[in-house]
């Protein structure tokens, strides 16, 4: 499906948009421009009328965003390349769609786990998890263009589609069955030394190894298998399968960011 056949078939639903994403579930808080105005930010979207009535009393004409979990959002984005058809949606893929005042669209699925922060092997569409994440609602306007988000689709909301679940799923990091690069095809020698090191990490500085290795290996493109290989290597060294996971995470955004 392409931004061409998805605008020719707008559907804006019946009622305002907020009252829209309430009825699917959402959670909403107030937003200024795209910032949460509230002190928690999005832990205190809620659904509750009686505080969104006193929100929009406190804050008249702002900005809404909203929640929901077990719902992700496909946030695409075309100043930074991105476009609805690198998605390789179908007609039976529609689900609920937003508008951008950016011009971009925001897709809405359902699916519950761990997500990447980005899709992966495609350029400018990000991933929001629900319950975490947060998108500017309908109705509210962008803080740059001036323009409306508006509803496009308004729902059901769709299961993600299957061909999408390995491009958005966050790479699990399980206990290792080897030695750390026993049995993963890291292409060489190019990543032991970053396993290696993990693995020789000493108590104190095992965690700081293992960011620093993850970063290096999200600034040279590394492949999935290697932090597999870093994962295995930090269980063997005594760290727990949360804080593996927490920190490969981190190191994977300094090194992409750098």
């Amino acid at each position: 499906m392409t931004e061409q056949q998805m605008e020719a078939r707008p559907d804006d639903g019946a009622g305002t948009p907020l009252e829209t994403m309430l009825a699917l579930g959402f959670s909403v808080g107030p937003l200024d421009g795209k910032v949460p105005l509230t002190k928690h930010g999005v832990q205190d979207f809620t659904r509750d009328r009686q505080v969104i009535t006193r929100w929009a009393r406190q804050y008249p004409g702002c900005n809404w965003g909203v929640t929901k979990v077990g719902v992700v959002c496909l946030d695409v984005d075309p100043r930074h390349g991105g476009t609805v058809a690198a998605l390789r949606l179908r007609p039976e893929h529609e689900t609920l769609t937003i508008r951008t005042g950016g011009g971009g669209w925001h897709l809405y699925y359902r699916h519950t786990g761990p997500v990447r922060g980005k899709v992966a092997s495609t350029e400018g569409i990000d991933v929001k998890a629900g319950g975490r994440g947060y998108l500017v609602c309908p109705g509210s306007v962008h803080p740059v263009t001036g323009k409306p988000y508006r509803l496009h689709r308004d729902g059901p909301i769709a299961t993600l589609p299957e061909h999408l679940l390995a491009l958005i799923a966050q790479p699990s990091y399980g206990p290792p069955r080897s030695r750390p690069s026993e049995d993963l095809d890291l292409g060489g020698d190019r990543w032991d030394g970053l396993v290696r090191s993990v693995a020789e990490a000493q108590e104190g500085n095992r965690n700081g190894t293992l960011f620093w290795a993850a970063a290096r290996a999200a600034a040279d493109n590394a492949p999935a298998a290697v932090y597999s290989a870093l994962a295995s290597a930090a269980h063997q060294i005594g760290l727990p399968a949360n804080e593996i996971h927490q920190t490969i995470q981190s190191g994977q955004r300094k090194g992409t960011a750098a």
